[in-house]
């Protein structure tokens, strides 16, 4: 039994020294990699004319109202008096947004990272509350492993996606 447990301290040892330890070299002209994509929630806030529904996501109801998510864009609001043929009336824009709920006539919703809490008209958008940084979602680096990404400059916003390009001398790395 001493042998056994010997032996497979031993083992562990060596497997733990056969790592592969990159170092990533900062000093070329260019490489592949990220580039962070910002944007600003709180401009990109807005209620538009009805869409075609590209990708949808969570359905909710409310009163005789019909919430469409489209995944990570915004809610469709469709008039659903006759729920065999529901109308669509307005779009509402809210980038990042997975899931919405109502109660007491506040829309709560997710926008990346943020919880909002929206009062919706037939005309109008009110943002009630923003609560920053509470979903959960994390674009602080590219989502891929063992590759260089642009630092991220928080003075341009939220990141809130990733795009591969060609960087030029990258200063950051995500192992």
């Amino acid at each position: 039994m001493r042998v056994l447990i010997s032996s497979l301290l031993m083992a562990g040892s060596l497997l733990i020294g056969c790592t592969d330890s990159f170092e990533p070299d900062f000093e070329q002209e260019s490489v592949m990699g990220f580039k962070p994509i910002y944007a600003d929630g709180d401009q990109q806030l807005a209620l538009e004319s009805a869409r075609a529904i590209e990708l949808a996501g969570k359905i909710y109801a409310y009163q005789n109202l019909l919430f469409v998510n489209e995944v990570g864009k915004g809610v469709h609001i469709f008039d659903n008096t006759d729920p065999k043929n529901p109308t669509n009336l307005r779009f509402l824009s809210i980038p990042g947004n997975n899931d919405v709920a109502i109660k007491k006539g506040v829309m709560y919703a997710d926008s990346y990272n943020d919880l909002l809490a929206l009062e919706v008209t037939q005309d109008t958008v009110l943002l009630l509350k923003r609560i920053e940084s509470v979903m959960g979602f994390s674009e602080e680096y590219p989502f891929e492993n063992n590759s260089y990404f642009e630092c991220v400059d928080p003075e341009k916003g939220k990141v809130v996606g990733w795009e591969r390009t060609e960087l030029e001398k990258p200063k950051c790395y995500r192992p």
